[in-house]
């Protein structure tokens, strides 16, 4: 079924994503269908406590030298930060929620402007130079003045590109139409599917009762799992869905208040962000459903990313006391029983009030795309 995208308020999204972690726990297909939102923001979910078997330490020898840059977002611009140096890639205070492609070569973001964003891209810069301009591959920004109602009910958002493995595919979350009535009323968030040309846009899921957040592709290209977030009294999860069949259900066994999803990459480990009673933390759980581990004790801690050698797992923190995100990784390993472990967290940096939203990124070696 394809269907056209539509508007939505940041402020109502950025109240959204605040709270944007889990959902109720029946298994169902859910149709495809408009849905106005009501312009209030949704209520935020109780905090529930849930058992979590916590992940034994990995204890084997653990790799000491990141093998790859990471991708950060500070202040609406995009860096590039290796363990002893960081470097800034754009300057237009305009890019959020960053993806690299699969090889490496090209980064696809969020181009946000008063009333909208667009999904763009741009070639992945080598060393010491800045970013290209970027291509827009969605045009949801209308043309008239800025702060006009004209603009509002003819401008809509994107949000949270993420590639496929073979890079031919980009899932992200919008809307299935413009705004309508008044006072405006907003479209639910949900999941598209475009190419890496702006082309073949359409609308593979969405909701009456909720909202599409951040999504994951499994390595094998076979399902996406995404945040959703009911409007409701539901608490918020993760779903999945299975592309050949275009069914969509709740991820079995996902932990209630869960976002942010990653694949590890063999496909047999899913990680995510959680919110407990403790706070919010990373954890895991078998990709196919089953008892999550928890990895970070943190207790304010989200958008994990899992190298391409599977041997690191970086994502975005505030330590205890500070009120700044900042990039974090720690060594991962799977167990002779095939269970996923996690080391002793190391901070990377310090006070750089990182987006937390926008996530973190793996990067090439430079020296690979050069």
């Amino acid at each position: 079924m394809k269907l056209p995208r539509t508007y939505c308020s940041f402020l109502f999204l950025f109240c959204l994503v605040a709270v944007l972690v889990g959902c109720s726990t029946t298994s169902t297909e859910v149709p495809l269908q408009p849905a106005l939102a009501p312009t209030a923001a949704p209520p935020t979910p109780s905090v529930t406590s849930q058992a979590v078997q916590p992940a034994a330490p990995a204890s084997a020898p653990q790799a000491t030298t990141l093998p790859a840059p990471l991708l950060i977002v500070q202040g609406g611009n995009l860096w590039r930060l290796q363990e002893d140096a960081s470097e800034q890639l754009t300057s237009s205070g305009d890019a959020f929620q960053p993806a690299v492609s699969p090889d490496g070569t090209a980064i696809v973001y969020v181009q946000r402007a008063i009333s909208g964003s667009n999904i763009v891209r741009i070639a992945t810069p080598v060393a010491g130079q800045s970013a290209s301009p970027p291509t827009s591959l969605t045009d949801d920004i209308a043309a008239p003045a800025l702060y006009s109602y004209e603009r509002i009910y003819n401008s809509r958002w994107a949000f949270y590109p993420v590639w496929s493995p073979n890079g031919t595919t980009l899932a992200f979350a919008s809307q299935f139409g413009p705004p309508s009535g008044s006072p405006a009323a907003e479209y639910r968030m949900s999941l598209f599917t475009i190419t890496p040309e702006g082309s073949d846009e359409r609308q593979v899921f969405g909701d009456s009762s909720g909202h599409v957040g951040r999504a994951a592709y499994a390595p094998d290209g076979s399902e996406i799992v995404f945040a959703f977030s009911p409007v409701g009294d539901d608490p918020p999860t993760l779903y999945r869905h299975t592309i050949a069949t275009e069914h969509t259900e709740q991820l079995p066994g996902a932990l209630q208040q869960s976002y942010d999803p990653a694949f590890f990459p063999d496909g047999r480990w899913l990680a995510f962000a959680a919110r407990t009673s403790n706070g919010t933390d990373i954890f895991a759980m078998p990709a196919q459903g089953g008892s999550p581990v928890q990895l970070t004790t943190i207790g304010e801690a989200r958008a994990p990313a899992f190298s391409a050698d599977g041997r690191w797992l970086a994502f975005l923190a505030a330590s205890p006391g500070s009120n700044s995100f900042d990039a974090w990784v720690t060594n991962v390993q799977l167990n002779a029983s095939g269970a996923l472990q996690a080391g002793t967290p190391r901070q990377l940096t310090t006070a750089m009030h990182l987006d937390a939203d926008s996530g973190v990124a793996w990067l090439q070696p430079i020296a690979q795309i050069r």
